[in-house]
């Protein structure tokens, strides 16, 4: 007893633990720096043109829309199209968030929905303490489960929204609550932290960003503004500050802007106009890789065409045993013995054709003495029989 509660004492008096360890798969990802506007060969003049040029069609299109269409003007949104040299190792997800100067949605004129961790009432009464106005509808995981289960309440869940958040602690359940009609509709709920202070700052932050969904396609879209709110220097604003990230934030894909093929702006009725094509002499050779990911590259094909030739080799090491298995003492095959043995029966019976074809007049002697012989023993007979009557 006394030396446990040496131990205890002892134990009570020391130092706090240091900290766990936690191994590279756990670490988060190191994310690379952000290029400067200016070393990102894109020419603003270019893009100032190709904008002026996309709202002046714009434009024309909404006047014969009014004059012909009941509903009128409507708003259209702006997107860059970027191509890619490269494509994404596999899909992500969880969309990359991009800060714009300028925000691309109106909360107060389009709805965003919220869904959080149960109890749903504790953090609706939070949103209303904290002064937030611009979050229309908050959803728990609970209510999403029960009242939003049938294709119907989904897709008419998916209609009420223009933009959807959710907690970062759910994120997992509520995306296989909703299936993949979110993410076809390119309206994955963007993850906030629900546990932060200043609540309302984080929320913001999410709604005056635009996102970047990656696929495992070459090509990926990037909504800038819209018609309706910005002018053309405040999409040109949010144009400068999407191109840093599009040339070091793609996930799964090379972290630099050599692997970028095309840049072009489009809305989402007119043709694209573009921006940037990659040289003819840089289009088909750079991958965009650095030096250790080029090796990787090497490492990688060397291991596959290495395990393909000793897959080979192991089949033929396998077809090799099965033919020494099948083998007889003679050193044939029961399969080859087998093949011999009808050609040899073919033979004779090709033989024998052949005889009765040429010596056909033989055989009827032989077929008379056989009668002759077969009458003899009969004649005996007769004839030793008249002698024993006489």
């Amino acid at each position: 007893m006394a030396a446990i509660a040496t131990v205890t004492s002892t134990s009570s008096t020391s130092q706090a633990p240091p900290p766990l360890w936690k191994p590279a798969s756990v670490a988060p990802r190191q994310l690379p720096s952000l290029p400067a506007r200016a070393d990102i060969p894109v020419s603003s003049a270019q893009c100032e043109k190709a904008l002026n040029a996309l709202l002046k069609h714009v434009e024309k299109v909404q006047e014969e829309r009014g004059e012909q269409e009941l509903l009128g003007e409507q708003e259209e949104k702006v997107f860059l199209v970027v191509g890619l040299k490269q494509a994404p190792k596999r899909e992500t997800h969880k969309p990359v968030r991009i800060p714009v100067p300028h925000p691309v949605m109106n909360p107060r004129e389009s709805p965003v929905t919220l869904f959080v961790k149960d109890p749903q009432r504790e953090y609706k009464d939070l949103i209303a303490s904290s002064n937030i106005g611009f979050i229309s509808r908050v959803v728990g995981l609970d209510k999403l489960r029960k009242k939003h289960k049938t294709y119907e309440a989904k897709r008419q869940l998916l209609k009420e929204a223009d933009l959807f958040l959710v907690d970062d602690r759910v994120m997992v359940d509520v995306g296989k609550c909703l299936g993949k009609m979110w993410r076809d509709a390119k309206k994955q709920p963007i993850p906030v932290a629900i546990q932060r202070k200043d609540l309302k700052v984080e929320l913001e932050r999410a709604i005056a960003s635009t996102y970047m969904n990656v696929t495992t396609g070459t090509a990926l879209s990037i909504k800038i503004g819209t018609t309706d709110l910005h002018s053309a220097s405040e999409l040109l604003a949010n144009l400068d500050a999407v191109l840093p990230y599009i040339a070091s934030r793609i996930p799964q894909a090379p972290t630099s802007f050599s692997n970028i093929q095309s840049l072009h702006l489009k809305t989402s009725t007119s043709t694209s106009l573009p921006i940037y094509n990659a040289p003819l002499s840089e289009r088909f050779e750079g991958t965009g890789l650095t030096a250790e990911q080029e090796k990787e590259r090497a490492e990688k094909l060397e291991k596959k065409k290495a395990e393909k030739e000793e897959r080979r080799k192991r089949e033929e090491e396998r077809e090799a045993r099965k033919k020494e298995r099948t083998a007889t003492k003679d050193g044939q095959g029961r399969f080859e013995k087998k093949r011999e043995r009808d050609e040899d029966e073919g033979e004779d019976e090709e033989v024998e054709a052949a005889a009765e074809e040429e010596a056909p007049e033989a055989k009827e002697p032989k077929a008379k003495k056989a009668k002759k012989a077969a009458a003899a023993p009969s004649a005996g007979k007769k004839a030793s029989a008249k002698k024993s009557k006489a």
